[in-house]
Protein backbone atom coordinates (compact mmCIF):
# COMPACT_ATOMS: atom_id res chain seq x y z
CA UNK A 1 0.00 0.00 0.00
CA UNK A 2 2.64 2.09 0.72
CA UNK A 3 3.97 2.02 -2.83
CA UNK A 4 0.73 3.11 -4.05
CA UNK A 5 0.71 6.13 -1.99
CA UNK A 6 2.39 8.61 -4.95
CA UNK A 7 0.18 7.32 -7.71
CA UNK A 8 -2.19 10.21 -8.76
CA UNK A 9 -5.51 7.82 -8.16
CA UNK A 10 -4.83 5.31 -5.73
CA UNK A 11 -8.29 3.91 -4.54
CA UNK A 12 -6.85 2.12 -1.64
CA UNK A 13 -5.60 4.95 0.95
CA UNK A 14 -9.59 6.25 1.07
CA UNK A 15 -10.89 2.74 0.85
CA UNK A 16 -8.85 2.10 3.84
CA UNK A 17 -9.95 5.92 5.27
CA UNK A 18 -13.77 5.13 5.27
CA UNK A 19 -12.72 1.61 7.64
CA UNK A 20 -11.64 4.06 9.84
CA UNK A 21 -14.80 6.23 9.86
CA UNK A 22 -16.44 2.56 10.80
CA UNK A 23 -17.76 2.10 6.72
CA UNK A 24 -17.49 -1.83 6.09
CA UNK A 25 -16.57 -3.68 2.75
CA UNK A 26 -19.02 -4.31 0.14
CA UNK A 27 -16.92 -6.69 -1.73
CA UNK A 28 -20.17 -9.91 -1.65
CA UNK A 29 -23.02 -9.12 -3.66
CA UNK A 30 -24.88 -10.00 -0.77
CA UNK A 31 -22.91 -7.28 1.87
CA UNK A 32 -24.18 -4.61 -1.28
CA UNK A 33 -26.58 -1.69 -0.59
CA UNK A 34 -29.41 -2.74 -3.46
CA UNK A 35 -29.01 -2.19 -6.88
CA UNK A 36 -30.00 1.22 -7.13
CA UNK A 37 -27.36 2.74 -4.56
CA UNK A 38 -24.76 5.06 -6.13
CA UNK A 39 -21.39 3.92 -6.66
CA UNK A 40 -18.76 4.70 -3.74
CA UNK A 41 -15.06 4.16 -2.87
CA UNK A 42 -16.26 1.12 -0.83
CA UNK A 43 -17.96 -1.05 -3.42
CA UNK A 44 -15.39 -3.04 -4.94
CA UNK A 45 -14.13 -1.25 -8.65
CA UNK A 46 -17.59 1.12 -8.64
CA UNK A 47 -15.84 4.46 -7.95
CA UNK A 48 -12.41 5.35 -7.92
CA UNK A 49 -12.82 8.80 -5.79
CA UNK A 50 -14.71 8.99 -2.45
CA UNK A 51 -18.54 10.19 -4.07
CA UNK A 52 -21.75 11.68 -2.26
CA UNK A 53 -23.04 8.26 -1.12
CA UNK A 54 -19.77 7.91 0.67
CA UNK A 55 -20.72 11.11 2.45
CA UNK A 56 -24.27 9.92 3.10
CA UNK A 57 -22.92 6.32 4.72
CA UNK A 58 -20.21 8.48 7.01
CA UNK A 59 -23.37 10.83 8.09
CA UNK A 60 -25.32 7.96 8.56
CA UNK A 61 -22.46 6.26 10.96
CA UNK A 62 -22.09 9.17 12.79
CA UNK A 63 -25.83 9.81 13.79
CA UNK A 64 -25.98 6.06 15.32
CA UNK A 65 -22.58 6.88 17.19
CA UNK A 66 -23.69 10.47 18.18
CA UNK A 67 -26.99 8.96 19.62
CA UNK A 68 -25.03 5.83 20.84
CA UNK A 69 -22.89 8.05 23.76
CA UNK A 70 -25.13 11.00 23.60
CA UNK A 71 -22.61 13.68 22.00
Amino acid sequence: MLAMLDQDESVIVPHEIGHGFGLPDFYEEADMPKTDFPAGIMQSGSSATVTPSDGWMIRRVLENVKSRYSF
